[in-house]
């Protein structure tokens, strides 16, 4: 369990590296039509700043406590080994999202200049790490749903907020969240495919 734990906070750590990186060469800045019309809504700020916490510690520790440990190493696994594709990513297809000035002075605004941009270059665009983790927790969570329906929906619920919270707060471009979306997929069903084994079968 605690090697699972030391991984995610490898995992984490890895984000941070990519996170105060330079660039290697001229970034790509990946913008479409559709992004240059979303609004900044720093209300978004709350779900976008927790979601590490509950991603890296709750959902895992959920998942070892109602689901047993399988359950647990598959999430654990799927954190770990998507943030290892999106550090390759990183590493190798590197892009800019340019930052927007903020004109407000509510308490939210001073969160997204202060505790967001203040610390995020980004680097680390595409894909969305706050994308990937957010739906291996919603996976996660969606199998516990009938163990503790209230708790899973709930979580379920706050997770879907971040992910238009990266767009929202001028973070992420569309494409980032597609791409995380991708990312989380493939490695959770890898995962669980890996350590469940589960059974397919074709209905008659």
């Amino acid at each position: 369990m605690w090697a699972i734990f030391l991984g995610i906070v490898l995992a984490f750590i890895t984000y941070e590296i990519f996170n105060k990186a330079e660039y290697s060469y001229p970034p790509l800045v990946m913008k479409g039509w559709l992004d240059a019309k979303i609004p900044i809504i720093s209300l978004f700020v709350i779900p976008y700043l927790s979601f590490h916490l509950l991603a890296a510690l709750v959902v895992p520790l959920l998942s070892l406590r109602l689901a047993g440990f399988k359950a647990f190493l598959v999430n654990g696994l799927a954190i770990i080994f998507g943030q290892i594709c999106l550090d390759v990513a990183y590493a190798f297809f590197q892009t800019e999202v340019p930052r927007t000035s903020v004109k407000g002075h509510s308490p939210f605004d001073w969160m997204l200049v202060n505790l967001v941009y203040g610390n995020d270059r980004p680097l680390n665009g595409f894909p969305s790490n706050h994308v990937t983790w957010s739906v291996v927790s919603m996976i996660a969570l969606w199998r516990l749903r009938q163990l503790a329906p209230r708790t899973s929906w709930i979580l379920m619920a706050w997770f879907t907020l971040i992910l238009p919270a990266t767009v929202f707060l001028h973070q992420h471009f569309l494409i980032d969240i597609y791409g995380g979306i991708f990312v989380a997929f493939t490695c959770y069903w890898g995962a669980m495919f890996a350590i469940e084994k589960p059974i397919l079968r074709v209905s008659p």
